[in-house]
């Protein structure tokens, strides 16, 4: 064997091949890794060689390891293919769409957040979107680039603004009013069987600010959220205290309706949250400026 050809002459097939079974020690091993038979590799193992002008490995018993040659070589280029595996998954990553991960309460997320996100995609074909549901008692736990949230509007790391009211009205089913209705005053829900979001203090409130004097303890259906209670009223079990934005769709074809224009606020909104610590990328700014432009209700499918 002569002098070493020049790396445009290396055969780069061999040299993968060296590289993976140099790595893992095994020729099974690097044929299973590469997607070839055994055999192959042994083929671009002799064919390096040749290329170089050495051996690269050498017979120990009935297994072929690295020679002194090998081992230095595979020191030499390893860095070469660690920095291309780099590079190779960066494009990768670079080519895939730009991702926004949206966090919202459940019932926020499916009667108002979903039915509006086809028309946004429908405008941005290139943004791929992920939507989780937001824990309410853990807000601190979600690192999602676009937070929809229930409260207050202070919550550290975020930048917030207020989206949606949180003013809660009584709603109930087309079928429960035409048993229990009609709910003219405020005493007519005093008989009605009632659905508790929560807890009672809603409708303790709500009875209160009417002038009434509620029971020490309010009976009802009491559900963990607004999914739950959403379910309870559409069964006609009861009335509750929700907000009608997040049941458009209930609300428009008519199997649930707001009995009563009297509503209850207890200082908490829904709020379009975007996190502080990084700068927005502009797909998450786009997103932002949409979700406020999108505050109109949903067309009708009836309509």
């Amino acid at each position: 064997m002569n002098s070493i050809q020049s790396f445009e002459r290396l055969p780069l097939v061999a040299l993968r091949s060296f590289e993976s079974f140099a790595r893992l020690g095994d020729i099974a091993a690097a044929a299973s890794e590469l997607g070839i038979t055994p055999s192959a590799i042994s083929h671009q193992l002799h064919a390096l060689e040749t290329a170089l002008g050495m051996a690269v490995t050498e017979r120990r018993g009935r297994r072929l390891g690295l020679s002194d040659e090998g081992r230095r070589y595979f020191e030499a280029v390893r860095p070469a293919f660690i920095l291309l595996n780099s590079a190779t998954a960066q494009l990768r990553q670079n080519s895939l769409p730009p991702r926004i991960i949206i966090s919202a309460l459940p019932l926020l997320a499916t009667g108002w957040l979903v039915p509006r996100l086809e028309r946004f995609l429908a405008a941005h074909s290139d943004v791929a979107i992920q939507v989780q549901y937001a824990r309410y008692r853990n807000y601190s736990s979600d690192a999602a680039d676009v937070s929809l949230r229930f409260g207050t509007g202070d919550w550290p790391g975020y930048a917030s603004e207020k989206l949606l009211s949180g003013t809660a009205y009584p709603v109930a089913s087309r079928t429960f009013v035409a048993r229990h209705g009609p709910f003219v005053m405020p005493a007519d829900f005093l008989a009605a069987p009632l659905i508790h979001d929560g807890t009672s203090e809603q409708w303790t409130r709500w009875l209160s600010d009417a002038g009434l004097a509620p029971s020490a303890a309010l009976k009802g259906m009491v559900c963990e959220d607004g999914m739950l209670t959403r379910s309870a009223m559409l069964a006609g079990i009861g009335v509750a205290l929700t907000r009608p934005d997040l049941l458009e769709a209930e609300l428009q074809d008519g199997r649930l309706l707001v009995v009563s224009e009297r509503g209850v606020d207890d200082g908490q909104d829904y709020y379009l949250c975007v996190r502080s610590d990084q700068n927005p990328s502009p797909t998450v700014r786009q997103l932002a400026a949409w979700l406020r432009r999108s505050l109109r209700p949903v067309p009708s499918p009836h309509g």
